[in-house]
């Protein structure tokens, strides 16, 4: 159990907006958000990637100064989500013969490196959250097999390998806070703890975090991941269109679509079938097509007034766009059979109007807007998809320091520290 009043710090580094978190686990196991804080990225940050170091560091000493106010704690050490450009992720087994006849952490160790040999790449990271690792003795799923009698174990471990610029940065961001950085979770799976109850991870689950620059996918079935993926596209992708299109700037083309959203109509055209069984060719209705929008930053010579027809065929087309590619991801490798309670979309684009109805035409399955789940104390404007990630950061927090007092992980960031002195063993011996 947790020490009552254990504090977790999480961050969130999105390229919109750095958020972060502050909770507290109770001594009957309840988590609690004390604090929360936002602060413009101002494209700071884009697909994970920091761009300017100094307002990337700006944007979170605002974030964590407002948490740890409304706090009224200091966190001394934090816990980050992580994705970006050109992360690669997949699932490997390690099986290891426990001659002892008792699993000790030596044993888990060994699982770990034999699962992650196949990982290891020059100028990679390899992530690898205690949540997301499986651990079996004899072929029988134990949740925490130190102590646990048995002749083999087995580990199904879910890696990413991440660029080292991003880790290594993302690091250099928190320490210049006076913070720790205590651990990393690739943010795909954050989103899932942060969403998804037990019934969807059992059942059969596709969580997509729709970001500003950057997209992350995650597929639960049996409470094992089955699936991760990153996609270098976000929702900004439709309000650049959008800008593009009407001329106007990105912040005007952010709050049309907010205010607009997707078209109904266009949605239920591209799902219908003319008389031949081909797909009937989209179009707004009447008086959506004949809607004025009067805009407010056109460029000179540009029209100041356009049609919502104009503004409904562009945002659709995009967003259709989009979904169609996680769509041929998912069919590609055959997971669509596992999507037995639907898609949850998190991440700001998902509270763009008629998102979900576009999802679930593009998918033929039940699709919702992913909000915070299982949390005893959550602050009203903490109860949104933007803010999914880091509580899945949060969960992951807690589980790890639940895995640090059984002896499963190591201090200093844990598995994913060990795998980085290994390689570096490595390269020496054979490469210099």
């Amino acid at each position: 159990m947790a020490r009552k009043g254990e504090i977790v710090g999480a961050v969130d580094l999105g390229s919109r907006d750095v958020r972060v978190l502050i909770a507290r686990k109770a001594s009957d196991g309840g988590i609690q958000i004390i604090g929360h804080g936002a602060a413009p990225g101002r494209g700071c940050i884009v697909q994970g990637v920091i761009q300017d170091l100094n307002a990337a560091q700006l944007a979170l000493k605002r974030a964590l100064a407002d948490a740890e106010k409304e706090a009224a704690v200091k966190a001394p050490t934090l816990f980050c989500g992580i994705n970006g450009k050109n992360v690669d992720t997949a699932i490997r087994e390690g099986n290891v013969k426990v001659d002892s006849g008792v699993v000790d952490l030596a044993h888990l160790e060994e699982a770990l490196d034999v699962a992650s040999r196949e990982m290891l790449a020059p100028g990679k990271r390899i992530l690898s959250s205690v949540t997301s690792q499986e651990w079996y003795v004899d072929d029988l799923r134990v949740r925490d097999p130190i102590g646990i009698r048995g002749s083999v174990l087995r580990a199904r471990v879910h890696f990413a390998q991440v660029p080292s610029v991003i880790d290594d940065n993302i690091s250099m961001c928190v320490e210049s806070m006076g913070r720790e950085l205590e651990d990393v979770v690739f943010l795909p799976l954050a989103s899932g703890l942060g969403c998804l109850t037990a019934e969807d991870m059992d059942l059969g689950v596709l969580v997509l975090d729709i970001g500003r620059t950057i997209s992350g996918l995650a597929l639960y079935r049996e409470r094992r991941i089955l699936a991760t993926h990153t996609f270098e596209w976000g929702g900004f992708d439709i309000t650049r269109d959008v800008a593009a299109g009407l001329q106007i700037s990105f912040e005007e083309a952010v709050e049309l679509m907010m205010l607009y959203g997707l078209s109904e109509k266009l949605i239920q055209d591209s799902n219908e079938e003319d008389e031949g069984g081909k797909k009937r060719a989209p179009g707004s209705s009447r008086e959506e097509r004949n809607a004025n929008i009067k805009l407010k930053t056109a460029v000179r010579g540009a029209p100041s007034i356009v049609e919502r027809g104009q503004l409904d065929s562009i945002a659709f087309e995009r967003s259709m766009e989009l979904m169609t590619k996680v769509r041929q991801y998912v069919q590609s490798r055959g997971l669509a059979k596992h999507m037995v309670r639907g898609i949850v979309l998190t991440g700001g684009t998902a509270a763009i109007k008629n998102m979900t109805l576009l999802c679930e035409s593009v998918f033929q399955v039940p699709t919702r807007v992913g909000l915070p789940e299982g949390l005893d104390v959550l602050p009203q404007p903490v109860n949104s998809p933007e803010y999914v990630g880091a509580v899945g950061v949060i969960r992951h927090g807690f589980e790890y320091r639940d895995a640090l007092r059984s002896g499963r992980v190591e201090v200093q960031r844990g598995f994913a520290s060990r795998v980085i002195r290994k390689f570096g063993r490595f390269v020496a011996r054979y490469f210099f």
